[in-house]
């Protein structure tokens, strides 16, 4: 059945089935949007202290957050000069194409 002929259908109905379609089928896409909002909020149920603690584990010292700050800014320089990682092929070989 066709979406077309399903929504002919149903303009054939009552208004109070329409109504009920209409009903339902508005509370279902607002279910979906509401699930999908409330899993978003999943990331933030740690408590701030628990996000510092992780941060500052994934930090390391001080030293270590500045050499890696560094390490990367070169390698972004290096990268913007002499371009990104290149594919050098060690020969080409040419084939005739069909027309």
């Amino acid at each position: 059945m066709s979406l077309q002929s399903h929504l002919t259908n149903l303009r054939a109905k009552p208004e109070h089935i329409r109504k009920r379609y209409a009903f339902w089928g508005s509370l279902g896409i607002t279910a979906v949007i509401f699930a999908f909002w409330l899993a978003s909020f999943t990331t933030y149920v740690a408590t701030p202290k628990a996000l510092v603690t992780t941060a500052v584990a994934k930090a390391g010292s001080p030293g270590q957050s500045l050499i890696a700050g560094v390490g990367a800014f070169f390698t972004d320089i290096s990268d913007l000069i002499f371009g990104s990682k290149k594919v050098t092929y060690p020969s080409i070989e040419v084939l005739p194409g069909k027309k």
